[in-house]
């Protein structure tokens, strides 16, 4: 099920860097959001009282996105020792995210990790240049205005990435190897389907009163839109800010440091999941993809104080994304900045062309 070209990991910030990966610490993470999400799924078909199902439905959705940073670490080899066993706990965290690992691994692996912030590579959140805009057709420029617009993460995974990215190879770039993605799109589909009919099938029985599409609402639809609007916001926040560019020139994201510089550690105002805002320092992840989510922000201080200029670090709040939203809309790749819809500079330069 592996997928060629996707599995070498990126080198940690030392070779000499110990392994902080615990097979213990790695095992309870996994059981215990599995235990989170199954108990938020009970309440959330239960027989309870509605607005409380819809409570634990939005739960079961947080749960999900944790399931997925569990999963992504697996991916990148670092929740516990040993190859193999990361890639089995990472099917099986990823089958109520409905997400292929193979593919997965390809695209955030391979494509990502490898050239984040680089666009024609990188996949997710790549901003349109202006002359992109221009050319696109109406329906298209709507939707980027959509997705660039503050509700923007509320539909972008939907379309822009899971179906043809993360659950079956349907772009040019992973239908040349779709024999190799399909064991892993097979066991996700057959997986993903199996749990939302247990859904229904455990709502049936624990509320007989209610409608079946009503059961299945609430014990997956919502709990996934949430998911996919908690993992489509954190991918934005990770590489679009007033601060970081993108490029379109290898050899000008190279100069610049682009693995690194193209990423930020985003701040929670309030710790209410400490594994999501470990997660969150993202640029020590792109520093050492090796090192355990809940270990990222002791290796965000050390990195910091050795690439002080080249970090983007803030504090969230919902100031701050109105902020970032309004200003990254395109980015001109000649200039070297945002832009709005019409191509007016909303940044100043914020890299040097060495071209």
């Amino acid at each position: 099920m592996d997928v060629a070209g996707a599995d070498s990991l990126a080198k940690p910030m030392s070779e000499a860097a110990p392994d902080r990966r615990s097979l213990a610490h790695g095992l309870v993470l996994f059981f215990f959001y599995w235990a989170l999400y199954g108990l938020s799924l009970l309440g959330a078909v239960g027989s309870l009282p509605l607005p409380t199902n819809l409570l634990f439905s939005v739960l079961n959705g947080v749960f999900i996105a944790m399931l997925f940073i569990i999963g992504h670490d697996c991916c990148h080899g670092a929740l516990v020792p040993g190859r193999r066993l990361n890639l089995w706990l990472g099917r099986i965290a990823f089958v109520p995210i409905g997400h292929s690992v193979s593919l997965w691994r390809f695209a955030h692996n391979g494509l990502h990790h490898r050239r984040n912030n680089l666009s024609g590579v990188d996949p997710v959140w790549a901003p349109m240049s202006l002359s992109d805009y221009r050319n696109a057709s109406t329906a298209r420029r709507l939707l980027e205005r959509i997705y660039r617009g503050p509700l923007g993460p509320a539909v972008y995974y939907y379309g822009g990435i899971w179906v043809s990215w993360m659950l079956f190879p349907l772009t040019p770039q992973t239908l040349k190897r779709w024999k190799q993605h399909l064991p892993d799109t097979i066991f996700v589909v057959v997986g993903f389907a199996t749990l939302i009919a247990a859904t229904g099938i455990l709502g049936h029985w624990l509320a007989p009163a209610r409608p079946l599409w009503l059961e299945i609402a609430l014990g997956w639809a919502l709990p996934f839109a949430v998911w996919n609007y908690l993992g489509a916001l954190s991918f934005y926040l990770n590489h679009t800010h007033p601060d970081i560019p993108w490029f379109d020139n290898e050899s000008d994201w190279q100069s610049h440091g682009g693995g690194i510089s193209g990423t930020a550690h985003v701040k929670m105002p309030i710790d209410l999941l400490p594994l999501y805002s470990a997660a969150m320092a993202h640029t020590a992840h792109h520093a050492d993809p090796l090192t355990p989510a809940y270990d990222l922000p002791e290796h965000q201080v050390v990195l910091k104080r050795r690439i002080e200029n080249q970090t983007t670090d803030y504090m969230l709040s919902f100031g701050e994304y109105r902020r970032i939203v309004k200003i990254c809309k395109l980015f001109d790749h000649e200039r070297m900045c945002w832009t709005d819809f019409s191509g007016n500079p909303t940044t100043k330069r914020l890299a040097p062309a060495t071209s």
